[in-house]
């Protein structure tokens, strides 16, 4: 490199430690030339020819902008092929399947056929006969269940006269005829039950002693001692939070005095039918004098009240007949009377004092009136 002189075109190498020298000839130079040439022309001709063979080998290719356009004559048997092949796969509920999976086949035991042959004329009469006799008190005991539950009674049974058993009936019964009892109930205010009717006794005068009212109902079993009464729960709800804020416990149930006994005429049945109407009235107003201080009162009340007292008033001597009922009816007037005088002094006077007096009144023609038609 160092003996490399100015326009000197010759170049010096040293190669393994010996130096060569080349001269640069215009021959050369045109040699050189020519061979460039045929190397770029022998290159355009590859590239001309791998295009053309990459042409024909791939023929079916288009562009990125062309569509494939199928045409309506050709039928694709791959697309075809493919359909069918769904088809065939398992079956889901797309709406494209043309059947169901079937479900797989188990073998079920053949159900033998039970068979009952009933030979009567086999059958001795004794066993037939208990057993009709069991189906007979079946459904009576069934209907029986059922009148007692749904309250579906004829006319002729009344319940029974036990103060504990007894149903309720707070509706004012109809006029009655000749043959039939009109029911008293009502709700009764219960202080207590006992075994024996002297410590009932002596509990009933403690409480009547402190200005309220007491009554004993005597049963077979029990001595059930009654300090207030009411047409419903709500009006008997009323005397007992009355006791209640004195201290004395309470308990409170339906109560209806009835029997299965006939009247003898239409004497006696409008004795114990205005008897029952007039008992029912007085309660009423007791109870609202408690709970109101009788300011719901009105004229045409009281004028109803008297006119169904003077009524009963002139009845007295539907029993007058019967020595036996005769005292009893007469008691049984007599509370009435004086349920009636009572409360006619508290409106004057608003007295709550008169009220228990009503009450009492009340209490004791219950049991009264309950002696009466058991004698019937």
């Amino acid at each position: 490199m160092d003996n490399i002189k100015k326009n000197d075109r010759r170049i010096s190498i040293v190669l393994n430690g010996k130096e060569k020298t080349y001269e640069e000839l215009e021959k050369d130079k045109q040699a050189y030339e020519e061979v460039l040439n045929q190397e770029i022309t022998a290159t355009e001709e590859i590239s001309a020819t791998q295009e053309k063979d990459e042409h024909d080998e791939f023929p079916w290719l288009l562009s990125d902008n062309t569509q494939k356009q199928s045409s309506p004559k050709v039928v694709d048997l791959g697309e075809r092929r493919r359909d069918k092949s769904k088809l065939e796969a398992p079956y889901w509920d797309d709406g494209k399947s043309e059947r169901s999976p079937k479900l797989p086949h188990i073998k079920r035991k053949k159900k033998k056929r039970f068979e009952f042959n009933l030979n009567l004329k086999a059958l001795p009469l004794g066993l037939i006969g208990i057993v009709m006799s069991a189906i007979i008190v079946g459904v009576s005991f069934g209907f029986m269940m059922l009148t007692i539950f749904t309250g579906e009674t004829n006319e002729t049974s009344t319940p029974a006269t036990n103060p504990v058993q007894a149903p309720v009936s707070n509706e004012v019964p109809t006029v009655a005829m000749k043959g039939e009892i009109p029911v008293l109930g009502v709700e009764v205010v219960q202080g207590g039950a006992f075994s024996q009717v002297e410590t009932g006794d002596e509990t009933a005068q403690v409480i009547k002693e402190n200005g309220f009212a007491a009554t004993l109902a005597e049963t077979s079993d029990r001595v059930y001692l009654f300090i207030g009464l009411g047409l419903d729960r709500e009006q008997a709800r009323v005397i007992g939070n009355i006791y209640d804020a004195n201290g004395q416990e309470v308990y409170l149930k339906p109560y209806a005095v009835s029997a299965n006994g006939v009247v003898e005429n239409d004497g006696q049945a409008s004795f114990l039918q205005t008897g029952v109407d007039l008992y029912q009235q007085i309660t009423l107003l007791s109870v609202n004098g408690f709970a109101n201080g009788g300011s719901l009162y009105t004229e045409e009340m009281l004028s109803d009240l008297k006119a169904i007292h003077d009524e009963f008033l002139v009845l007295g001597d539907a029993f007058s007949n019967n020595e036996v009922q005769q005292p009893l009816a007469s008691a049984f007037q007599s509370a009435l009377i004086g349920a009636y005088d009572s409360l006619q002094n508290f409106i004057s006077s608003n007295s709550e004092a008169d009220l228990w007096q009503v009450q009492q009144h009340l209490l004791n023609g219950l049991t009264t009136y309950e002696q009466l038609i058991t004698t019937l």
